[in-house]
């Protein structure tokens, strides 16, 4: 069961729709819906927006209760071991526009790059700005991740470990992105 505090949303979480919030986003489906989005790097909320819409319709939103929904999102994630990564992250979407991005304490950050004359040949280190790449070849900024999950399956990385002290000594780890898909 989880516990949640309201602090300023006091009035709202007291009244029926609140309650009502409260037990649907605490449901296990739903927390499973808002862990899956924040394991893809997403906002968690968007782990959920589309049930939100459908039990609320334009209950859902009003700023206070868009508010008072990431406000429970939070503790119920905390409560979950995952930490805020980064709050007013743009979400393209009907109820919310900005949400939090949450991660596990242990995930690290890297930025990804691409060789301007091979987009196969990419480079990962930890910072984007002033990174250590190599320098036989120009970069461009790809992407960046921090879930063990995107690193298997977008960058073919299975050690989170091995990565983090080859960035760490090195700087980066250059990896070759095969295609997946060929040509019939």
């Amino acid at each position: 069961m989880f516990a949640y505090s309201p602090e300023k949303f006091a009035s709202l979480y007291a009244s029926e729709l609140g309650q009502r919030i409260w037990a649907f986003v605490t449901l296990p489906e739903n927390v499973a819906r808002l862990e899956t989005a924040s394991q893809l790097s997403k906002p968690a909320v968007e782990g959920i927006e589309e049930q939100l819409l459908a039990e609320f319709r334009e209950d859902i939103l009003a700023d206070r209760v868009k508010q008072m929904v990431g406000h429970m999102v939070r503790q119920i994630l905390e409560q979950q071991g995952w930490v805020l990564d980064q709050a007013d992250v743009k979400v393209q979407s009907v109820p919310f526009s900005k949400a939090a991005r949450y991660r596990r304490p242990d995930w690290v950050t890297f930025h990804a790059f691409r060789s301007t004359s091979d987009p196969r040949d990419v480079a990962i280190t930890d910072r984007r700005q002033n990174a250590p790449l190599p320098t036989d070849t120009r970069w461009t900024y790809y992407a960046t991740f921090a879930s063990p999950l995107k690193a298997a399956v977008a960058f073919n990385i299975r050690d989170i470990r091995q990565l983090r002290q080859q960035v760490h000594s090195h700087g980066y780890q250059r990896v070759r992105i095969e295609r997946m898909l060929r040509r019939a």
